[in-house]
């Protein structure tokens, strides 16, 4: 069962002046009229992937109808500069896509995060070849295929950790052999590319990262993605087998211990993206829990649930988180649009601390206000608790971001 229509009065609000801001062909910036109409396409994407969101959970299906959907909207050209006929949408814009879809599957919305946030260093150019950047960006517009960023390893874990990757870029004479193995590849099926983080083997290695097709020869899926949730992502490992990459596919080679300009702009959208991701979660969830305690009537009180002073106290809890976790996206999104680095990195760690890892929480907490129905599987409560408990997965992890803090603080 669905709620009472809340859903439309938790949708997030952004200023629409910060949404659309790229450059169009004369200089211009695109004015936002567009806006209202990105957002409608958003919410009617939002809708049919709730219908769908249980069977895919239930079964581990791929939502491959979802994809189509979402592919046949328009929304996957929303990072791609207005000059190569993409929306021109910042990071605050994809933030309310992503919001708005995660409400409805977060499965399917994190396979848009990740699109997304690899288009965004496409845009942006830095640490991209013109010629490549602009081909994948014109296919974007033209012919759209997904592609996600293949970074972290089952050994080493996490880019964000630091350390060279275990996957290996040869050199030879038609370009470059891959040989590695990735973890967490979400949405492989339905993937178009893959971006592989890998080092050279030169004797001072080099990193870059290498756009492989997703089904070049030498790339075999291991389907070991079986998790409590987010189960329809289909995040299995990826093995790479001497796959050949053409020398022009490549973005440009760092020293190895360097930080690759394409991969700080990721995980800057990466870091946004996954916030109103969660923070979508939680907004699924609370509308279907406001719902419920508005019907529920026990017969020994009379009246719904909702009119009780200690439930009024116990949602307006999570709304209040809710409020928050606004504030602190849309700051973010203005302080990465701006440059302020220093001010984004703070708010990126606070984002996962609060938003994202903090979702789960939230989720607890209308569970114990719903009770037995919460944990029915007829109702999206406890899927929205499964989901939002892998927020907490995400690089980089709470341990590393405190102690991080930590760190800064005591000048360590």
């Amino acid at each position: 069962s669905r709620g009472t229509g809340v859903t439309d009065s938790l949708m997030i609000s952004i200023p629409t002046s910060r949404v659309l801001v790229s450059r169009g062909r004369n200089g211009e910036f695109a004015d936002g009229a567009g806006l209202d109409e990105i957002l409608a396409r958003a919410a009617a994407l939002r809708v049919l992937f709730a219908g769908r969101a249980a069977a895919h959970d239930r079964d581990a299906d791929f939502p491959f109808d979802d994809i189509a959907d979402f592919s046949a909207s328009g929304l996957m050209a929303l990072p791609s500069r207005v000059d190569a006929g993409g929306l021109g949408g910042s990071l605050a814009a994809a933030q309310a896509v992503v919001g708005s879809l995660a409400q409805g599957d977060p499965s399917v919305a994190l396979v848009i995060v990740n699109h997304y946030m690899v288009h965004a260093t496409i845009a942006a150019r830095a640490g991209w070849p013109e010629a490549l950047a602009a081909r994948l960006e014109q296919e974007n517009v033209r012919q759209p295929g997904l592609i996600n960023a293949a970074l972290a390893e089952p050994d080493l874990g996490s880019a964000s950790y630091g350390g060279l990757p275990e996957t290996v870029a040869t050199a030879t004479p038609d370009g470059w052999r891959i040989s590695g193995r990735k973890a967490y590849v979400t949405g492989i099926p339905a993937l178009s590319w893959l971006l592989v983080r890998a080092r050279t083997d030169d004797a001072d290695p080099r990193v870059g990262l290498f756009l492989v097709p997703a089904q070049a020869n030498g790339v075999i899926v291991h389907r070991n993605w079986d998790h409590i949730g987010m189960r329809a992502t289909h995040s299995h490992e990826v093995e790479f087998r001497d796959v050949l990459v053409p020398a022009a596919d490549v973005t440009d080679l760092v020293d190895g211990g360097a930080r690759h300009p394409v991969l700080s702009g990721m995980m800057r959208w990466n870091t946004g993206l996954l916030g109103a991701l969660y923070d979508g979660i939680v907004r699924g969830a609370l509308d279907w829990t406001v719902g419920f305690l508005r019907k529920r009537v026990p017969s020994n009180l009379g009246q719904p649930l909702a009119t009780l002073p200690s439930v009024q106290d116990a949602v307006g809890r999570v709304a209040l988180a809710l409020d928050e976790n606004w504030m602190l996206l849309d700051r973010y999104a203005d302080d990465v649009v701006a440059g302020r680095g220093d001010a984004a990195d703070r708010g990126a760690a606070v984002i996962k601390a609060r938003v994202i890892d903090g979702a789960a929480d939230l989720t607890l907490h209308l569970l114990s206000l719903a009770g037995n129905a919460g944990l029915s599987a007829r109702n999206p409560l406890e899927r929205c608790h499964r989901n939002a408990l892998c927020g907490r997965i995400h690089a980089p992890h709470g341990e590393l971001v405190r102690r991080k803090a930590g760190q800064r603080v005591l000048a360590f």
